[in-house]
Protein backbone atom coordinates (compact mmCIF):
# COMPACT_ATOMS: atom_id res chain seq x y z
CA UNK A 1 0.00 0.00 0.00
CA UNK A 2 1.46 2.92 -1.13
CA UNK A 3 1.19 6.49 0.72
CA UNK A 4 -1.31 7.62 -1.30
CA UNK A 5 -3.55 4.69 -0.62
CA UNK A 6 -3.17 4.69 3.01
CA UNK A 7 -3.79 8.45 3.89
CA UNK A 8 -7.42 7.95 1.38
CA UNK A 9 -8.04 4.51 3.03
CA UNK A 10 -6.70 3.36 6.98
CA UNK A 11 -5.64 7.11 7.93
CA UNK A 12 -9.17 8.85 6.81
CA UNK A 13 -11.28 5.93 8.61
CA UNK A 14 -9.37 6.79 11.70
CA UNK A 15 -9.67 10.69 11.20
CA UNK A 16 -13.54 10.43 11.02
CA UNK A 17 -13.92 8.33 13.83
CA UNK A 18 -11.72 10.70 16.29
CA UNK A 19 -13.40 13.29 14.93
CA UNK A 20 -17.06 11.85 15.35
CA UNK A 21 -16.13 10.20 18.20
CA UNK A 22 -14.71 13.02 20.26
CA UNK A 23 -17.37 15.75 19.42
CA UNK A 24 -20.05 13.12 20.84
CA UNK A 25 -18.12 13.29 23.97
CA UNK A 26 -18.01 16.72 24.19
CA UNK A 27 -21.32 17.06 23.53
CA UNK A 28 -22.46 14.46 26.30
CA UNK A 29 -20.03 16.44 28.58
CA UNK A 30 -21.56 19.67 27.62
CA UNK A 31 -24.94 18.35 28.33
CA UNK A 32 -23.60 17.34 31.84
CA UNK A 33 -22.28 20.22 32.77
CA UNK A 34 -25.43 22.33 31.69
CA UNK A 35 -27.61 20.44 34.06
CA UNK A 36 -25.01 21.38 37.17
CA UNK A 37 -25.31 25.21 36.07
CA UNK A 38 -27.14 27.00 38.78
CA UNK A 39 -29.51 29.59 37.12
CA UNK A 40 -30.87 32.89 38.60
CA UNK A 41 -33.89 33.70 36.16
CA UNK A 42 -34.49 30.53 34.12
CA UNK A 43 -36.63 30.82 31.49
CA UNK A 44 -36.43 27.37 29.82
CA UNK A 45 -38.15 28.93 26.69
CA UNK A 46 -37.87 26.53 23.49
CA UNK A 47 -38.73 30.58 21.23
CA UNK A 48 -35.68 32.05 22.86
CA UNK A 49 -33.18 29.08 22.36
CA UNK A 50 -34.52 29.17 18.37
CA UNK A 51 -34.33 32.64 18.12
CA UNK A 52 -30.57 32.54 19.66
CA UNK A 53 -29.85 30.41 17.42
CA UNK A 54 -31.27 32.37 14.27
CA UNK A 55 -30.13 35.81 15.30
CA UNK A 56 -26.66 34.52 15.37
CA UNK A 57 -26.44 32.61 12.16
CA UNK A 58 -27.96 35.94 10.44
CA UNK A 59 -24.89 38.27 9.86
CA UNK A 60 -25.55 41.39 11.83
CA UNK A 61 -28.34 40.02 14.18
CA UNK A 62 -26.69 40.66 17.41
CA UNK A 63 -25.57 43.70 18.67
CA UNK A 64 -21.98 43.07 19.34
CA UNK A 65 -21.73 42.15 15.87
CA UNK A 66 -22.42 45.28 14.35
CA UNK A 67 -19.62 47.37 16.11
CA UNK A 68 -17.30 44.90 14.15
CA UNK A 69 -18.86 44.54 10.56
CA UNK A 70 -15.70 44.13 8.82
CA UNK A 71 -14.61 41.07 10.94
CA UNK A 72 -18.03 39.51 11.03
CA UNK A 73 -18.57 39.65 7.22
CA UNK A 74 -14.96 38.11 7.15
CA UNK A 75 -16.31 35.45 9.68
CA UNK A 76 -19.10 34.35 7.99
CA UNK A 77 -17.93 34.27 4.47
CA UNK A 78 -14.77 32.61 6.38
CA UNK A 79 -17.17 29.86 8.15
CA UNK A 80 -19.68 29.54 5.53
CA UNK A 81 -16.51 28.67 2.49
CA UNK A 82 -15.20 26.28 4.92
CA UNK A 83 -18.13 24.16 5.41
CA UNK A 84 -19.86 24.36 1.96
CA UNK A 85 -16.70 24.31 -0.29
CA UNK A 86 -15.61 20.50 0.94
CA UNK A 87 -18.79 19.12 1.04
CA UNK A 88 -20.51 20.07 -2.42
CA UNK A 89 -17.12 19.85 -4.21
CA UNK A 90 -17.11 17.97 -7.05
CA UNK A 91 -13.51 16.26 -6.19
CA UNK A 92 -15.02 14.77 -3.18
CA UNK A 93 -18.57 13.97 -4.25
CA UNK A 94 -16.35 11.81 -7.42
CA UNK A 95 -14.48 10.57 -4.54
CA UNK A 96 -17.72 9.47 -2.38
CA UNK A 97 -19.30 7.94 -5.06
CA UNK A 98 -16.28 5.31 -5.98
CA UNK A 99 -16.67 4.59 -2.25
CA UNK A 100 -20.22 4.05 -1.56
CA UNK A 101 -22.43 5.14 -4.44
CA UNK A 102 -23.95 8.30 -3.32
CA UNK A 103 -23.64 11.38 -4.71
CA UNK A 104 -25.08 14.68 -4.26
CA UNK A 105 -25.19 18.27 -5.83
CA UNK A 106 -21.76 20.21 -6.81
CA UNK A 107 -20.60 23.38 -7.32
CA UNK A 108 -19.63 25.10 -10.47
CA UNK A 109 -15.58 24.79 -10.55
CA UNK A 110 -15.23 28.57 -10.84
CA UNK A 111 -17.31 29.41 -7.91
CA UNK A 112 -15.53 26.43 -5.90
CA UNK A 113 -12.38 28.41 -6.98
CA UNK A 114 -13.62 31.34 -5.81
CA UNK A 115 -14.73 29.88 -2.16
CA UNK A 116 -11.74 28.16 -1.79
CA UNK A 117 -9.83 31.81 -1.94
CA UNK A 118 -12.30 33.69 0.16
CA UNK A 119 -11.24 31.09 2.85
CA UNK A 120 -7.33 32.22 2.10
CA UNK A 121 -8.27 35.68 1.99
CA UNK A 122 -10.39 35.55 5.21
CA UNK A 123 -7.46 33.69 7.13
CA UNK A 124 -4.84 36.30 6.09
CA UNK A 125 -7.63 38.97 6.74
CA UNK A 126 -7.87 37.40 10.41
CA UNK A 127 -3.40 37.18 10.60
CA UNK A 128 -3.08 40.26 10.25
CA UNK A 129 -6.00 41.49 13.10
CA UNK A 130 -4.24 39.36 14.41
CA UNK A 131 -0.41 41.33 14.54
CA UNK A 132 -2.46 44.59 14.41
CA UNK A 133 -5.07 44.87 17.06
CA UNK A 134 -3.12 44.92 20.36
CA UNK A 135 -6.33 43.10 22.55
CA UNK A 136 -6.22 40.34 20.02
CA UNK A 137 -2.72 39.78 19.60
CA UNK A 138 -2.25 39.55 23.12
CA UNK A 139 -5.24 37.07 23.61
CA UNK A 140 -3.69 34.96 20.22
CA UNK A 141 -2.30 31.74 21.09
CA UNK A 142 0.19 29.47 19.05
CA UNK A 143 -2.51 26.90 18.27
CA UNK A 144 -5.02 29.84 16.93
CA UNK A 145 -2.18 30.07 14.36
CA UNK A 146 -1.59 26.98 14.04
CA UNK A 147 -5.33 26.55 13.25
CA UNK A 148 -5.56 29.09 10.91
CA UNK A 149 -2.36 28.09 8.95
CA UNK A 150 -3.98 24.78 8.96
CA UNK A 151 -7.29 25.46 7.55
CA UNK A 152 -5.40 27.90 5.16
CA UNK A 153 -3.26 25.45 4.10
CA UNK A 154 -5.97 23.03 3.36
CA UNK A 155 -7.65 25.01 1.06
CA UNK A 156 -4.72 26.48 -0.71
CA UNK A 157 -3.50 22.85 -1.35
CA UNK A 158 -6.48 21.50 -2.20
CA UNK A 159 -6.96 24.08 -5.48
CA UNK A 160 -3.16 23.52 -5.76
CA UNK A 161 -3.87 19.74 -6.38
CA UNK A 162 -7.13 20.35 -8.36
CA UNK A 163 -5.46 22.31 -11.05
CA UNK A 164 -2.51 20.38 -11.10
CA UNK A 165 -0.01 23.85 -9.91
CA UNK A 166 2.91 22.47 -9.06
CA UNK A 167 3.87 18.82 -7.87
CA UNK A 168 0.67 17.22 -8.18
CA UNK A 169 1.06 13.88 -6.01
CA UNK A 170 3.07 15.82 -3.41
CA UNK A 171 0.37 18.78 -3.04
CA UNK A 172 -2.64 16.27 -3.02
CA UNK A 173 -1.22 14.16 -0.06
CA UNK A 174 -0.48 17.29 1.64
CA UNK A 175 -4.58 18.39 1.15
CA UNK A 176 -5.41 14.92 2.54
CA UNK A 177 -2.98 14.77 5.69
CA UNK A 178 -3.89 18.15 6.62
CA UNK A 179 -7.61 17.98 6.13
CA UNK A 180 -7.31 14.46 8.19
CA UNK A 181 -5.05 16.25 11.01
CA UNK A 182 -8.26 19.30 10.85
CA UNK A 183 -10.86 16.56 11.52
CA UNK A 184 -8.93 14.67 14.08
CA UNK A 185 -8.14 18.27 15.90
CA UNK A 186 -11.78 19.62 15.79
CA UNK A 187 -13.34 17.70 19.23
CA UNK A 188 -10.04 18.69 20.88
CA UNK A 189 -9.49 22.51 19.70
CA UNK A 190 -11.46 25.36 18.93
CA UNK A 191 -12.74 24.48 15.98
CA UNK A 192 -15.42 22.15 17.65
CA UNK A 193 -17.32 25.56 17.87
CA UNK A 194 -18.95 25.27 14.44
CA UNK A 195 -20.89 22.52 15.89
CA UNK A 196 -21.40 23.46 19.62
CA UNK A 197 -22.59 26.76 18.69
CA UNK A 198 -25.91 25.58 18.14
CA UNK A 199 -26.32 23.84 20.98
CA UNK A 200 -24.25 26.61 23.46
CA UNK A 201 -26.56 29.67 21.93
CA UNK A 202 -29.68 27.51 22.03
CA UNK A 203 -29.43 26.37 25.28
CA UNK A 204 -28.15 30.45 26.84
CA UNK A 205 -31.28 31.41 24.70
CA UNK A 206 -33.96 29.05 26.38
CA UNK A 207 -32.69 29.66 29.69
CA UNK A 208 -31.68 33.42 30.48
CA UNK A 209 -33.92 34.61 27.50
CA UNK A 210 -35.43 37.20 30.55
CA UNK A 211 -31.74 38.15 30.91
CA UNK A 212 -30.62 38.25 27.09
CA UNK A 213 -33.18 39.83 25.39
CA UNK A 214 -32.47 43.43 24.49
CA UNK A 215 -28.48 42.79 25.40
CA UNK A 216 -27.25 40.10 23.92
CA UNK A 217 -29.59 37.71 22.00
Amino acid sequence: MDVYELVRGPVAWIALGTCLGGTAARLILLVARAKKIRRLHPAKSLSGGLKSVGRGLIPFGLHYMREHPWFVLATFVFHGCVLVTPLFLLAHIVLMYESWRIQWISLPDGLADVMTLAVVGCALFFAARRLIVTEVRRLSSAADWALLLLIAGVFLTGILAYHHWGPYRTMLITHILTGELLLVLVPFSKLVHMILFFFTRGYLGAEYEIVLEGQYL
